[in-house]
């Protein structure tokens, strides 16, 4: 069966099967999280094969996390089991990732921990040969997608409760799926499929309706391995890995890293190197930067940094070896007016401030008259807050002004 038979017939067939899936999901259907909340950019987590194993054992991947910066490196797991795959929860408490099957050299389960890496516990037994993989939160905390992968061509996207409870398919397309995920609404699902008729060698992304139906091809260049779409925080665009070579941007054929909108137009290749660019991460925070994965091959590579638009940014620890698959830590924040940037040498990053006569001067001083006096409870009258993000903490100051308004001043505190 050749590429164009391939795609229709996933048109054809989710065509009949629309009805029957709308169906047996309309009990599934959750209600879907408020749109257009503030957020701070938290924590960048990621795969890394930077630990040497034991004599003996084959090098395998932990989960560590890090601020924007690549500041506060923290190693989050330390199983043999190839940890990868890293998602956070929209509240920025969890993750939810891949681990190796045990006792199995190749299957994969799913499993999830706190924000500082406790609490690790596999949310997935999958009867073999099949194996679980790629989960992905509902932006309303509700539950996960995940892919459910077996021999040869066989995958689908199924959904589970945040503790592994009442797994059950969602959809069910004729070829592979891989990196599925909801959109910000939770109005459609994105994932990518496997269209070349033989092997893995020529991917597409598509976009389906969460109740089963619409489902659209949003990017397909012939013969090209498009893959890993990534939701803008906005659910207005969406960031993938592709290979290929549109009117000659891409002469070496290697993987870029591009971005769209999320019905497919308005396509722009971000990166332009004889690099491997792969896995982009949106920052939660209205989507002004990507986390991405660069270097010479699949196999070594560094978590890189950019803007929306693709101006370069930083290379976060880098190391010989292979760093991949960053997701960004979205962390509540409460409404404010100003954003006031960071207290150079404070560790506090991202200050912002609400209420009158609360200006950007004077909550950058009350956020470092805070971290001088050694973090108390209480600072000039401000009652202080905070909430540990796995390495990150949230602050929030609230008091009032000589006139009797209420003040606020919010920011975080990467001293942990």
């Amino acid at each position: 069966m050749d590429r164009r038979a391939i795609l229709c017939q996933m048109q054809a067939l989710h065509t009949t099967r629309r009805a029957a899936i709308a169906t047996a999901l309309a009990a599934a259907c959750l209600p879907t999280a408020p749109a257009g909340a503030d957020v701070f950019d938290g924590r960048i987590a990621f795969s890394s094969f930077r630990v040497d194993p034991p004599a003996g054992m084959q090098r395998s991947g932990d989960i560590f996390s890090m601020s924007p910066d690549g500041s506060g490196l923290r190693r989050l797991t330390t199983n043999p089991e190839n940890d990868r795959q890293a998602d956070w929860s929209p509240g920025g408490t969890a993750i939810a990732y891949s681990i190796r099957k045990p006792d199995s050299p190749i299957n994969f389960e799913v499993a999830r921990m706190t924000a500082a890496g406790t609490g690790q516990r596999r949310l997935t037994t999958t009867s073999d040969p099949q194996a679980s993989s790629q989960p992905s939160w509902f932006p309303n905390s509700r539950g996960l997608l995940f892919r459910r992968s077996g021999p040869g061509l066989e995958s689908s996207v199924w959904q589970m409760g945040t503790a592994g409870q009442n797994p059950r398919l969602r959809y069910q397309p004729p070829t592979p799926v891989l990196y599925p995920s909801f959109s910000p609404d939770m109005k459609k699902i994105v994932f990518t499929g496997v269209v070349s008729p033989e092997g893995d060698t020529d991917r597409a992304i598509f976009t389906v309706d969460a109740d089963g139906g619409g489902l659209t091809t949003v990017f397909d260049v012939p013969g090209a391995y498009d893959s890993a779409p990534a939701w803008s925080p906005d659910g207005r665009h969406i960031a993938f890995e592709s290979n290929a070579n549109i009117d000659g941007a891409n002469p070496e054929g290697d993987l870029e890293i591009w971005t769209m909108d999320a019905d497919g137009s308005d396509v722009r290749q971000l990166t332009h190197n004889a690099l491997h660019d792969e896995g982009p991460a949106w920052s939660p925070d209205r989507g002004r930067k990507i986390a991405y994965t660069s270097g010479p091959d699949n196999l070594n590579g560094d978590i890189n940094l950019m803007t929306a638009t693709g101006r370069q940014l930083a290379v976060l620890q880098p190391h010989e070896g292979r760093d991949e698959s960053p997701d960004w830590q979205a962390i509540p924040a409460p409404k404010t007016a100003r954003r006031c940037g960071g207290v150079s040498s404070q560790d506090v990053r991202d200050v912002r401030a609400r209420g009158i006569g609360m200006i950007c001067l004077r909550a950058r001083s009350l956020a470092r008259r805070w971290t001088k006096a050694g973090r108390p409870g209480e600072i000039s009258g401000f009652a202080v807050r905070t909430k540990d993000f796995g390495g990150t903490t949230r602050v929030v100051m609230s008091g009032r002004s000589i006139l009797g308004t209420r003040q606020l001043v919010a920011f975080l505190d990467e001293s942990g």
